[in-house]
């Protein structure tokens, strides 16, 4: 009778430099999220950025002599939350049918198609158009990098590395107040089209340089793409194909992807069952759910 337990590996491959930098250059997508979600608090108290979009208003109300109606700036700041919604519901069944890699290549060319209509953008009604685009692939990004750094990262150093993406976008909120610092006295459309821009540049290294990493080996095994899950685990561990570690990680993957098909239910039900007890999936469910809820609703990503 088969096993009703997912099985525990008794070793690993030895931990290279080369995993590491792997996991590091994944996290980078971190810097996407950060980025864009600092810099528009900079941007909106641009000078030059309130007469473009904004209207007359008495010297009394704002020394610039513009600025933008109440509701255009909660629109403004936001709908990029709006599209990340979306973009992370989307992200994670995208990427089940045409893998991790091609899922954050996907959210990134969403991105920088948000970032040049942002950056062409004249009127509010651009600027909010190209947001919540650049937000439906922070959305797809997110999701799938945090995926996809799991599932190559090796065990021992799993929270570690992963906890990089974290940092990744607090760089990007430091990166965001950087830029716009440095633009908020220029007296033309740079002062904000650049912070903008520049956005462009971190979309096209991410979606670039994954192209030439590795696709997870989980999901290979998911797709019986088993010669081609050997190929990555090669790549990630930096061991030959009949390795012991490489055979024995490749066995526990097919075995726990075998128990998942035996015992995991279809669907998103199974999620929220089991009730508030400490091994139901109700109460997991909900402690991710509202820790995540809380940190949003602390207004964090609108403050900086």
């Amino acid at each position: 009778m088969a096993s009703e337990t997912a099985v525990v590996p008794t070793k690993e491959a030895p931990i290279t430099a080369k995993a590491y930098l792997m996991c590091a250059f994944a996290a980078f997508g971190g810097i996407l999220f950060g980025y864009d979600s600092g810099y528009i608090s900079g941007v909106l108290a641009m000078s030059y950025f309130k007469r473009q979009f904004g209207r007359p208003v008495p010297l009394s109300v704002d020394p610039s002599g513009y600025l933008y109606s109440t509701p255009d700036k909660s629109l403004i700041v936001s709908i990029l939350s709006a599209g990340t919604f979306f973009g992370a519901l989307l992200g994670g069944e995208v990427s089940d049918y045409i893998g991790r890699r091609l899922t954050v290549i996907l959210g990134c060319i969403f991105y920088m198609v948000g970032v040049v209509l942002q950056t062409a953008s004249t009127s509010v009604g651009l600027l909010v158009a190209g947001r919540i685009i650049a937000g439906l692939g922070v959305g797809v990004v997110s999701t799938n990098i945090i995926l996809y750094m799991s599932e190559i990262a090796p065990k021992a150093v799993r929270g570690a590395i992963v906890s990089g993406y974290q940092f990744s976008v607090t760089l990007g909120l430091l990166l965001a107040s950087c830029v716009t610092y440095g633009t908020q006295n220029y007296t033309d459309s740079g002062s904000y089209r650049i912070p903008i821009a520049i956005q462009f540049i971190w979309g096209l290294i991410l979606g670039g340089g994954i192209i030439f990493l590795p696709e997870s080996p989980r999901w290979y095994v998911m797709k019986n793409r088993h010669d081609d899950a050997v190929g990555s685990l090669q790549r990630l561990r930096s061991q030959p194909a009949d390795s012991a570690y490489i055979q024995e990680e490749l066995t526990e993957l097919i075995a726990n992807r075998e128990y998942e098909l035996r015992v995991v239910q279809p669907g998103w039900g199974p999620c929220f069952k089991g009730g508030w007890k400490a091994s139901g999936n109700l109460r997991r469910s909900l402690l991710a759910i509202l820790v995540q809820t809380g940190q949003q609703w602390t207004g964090v990503n609108f403050i900086f």
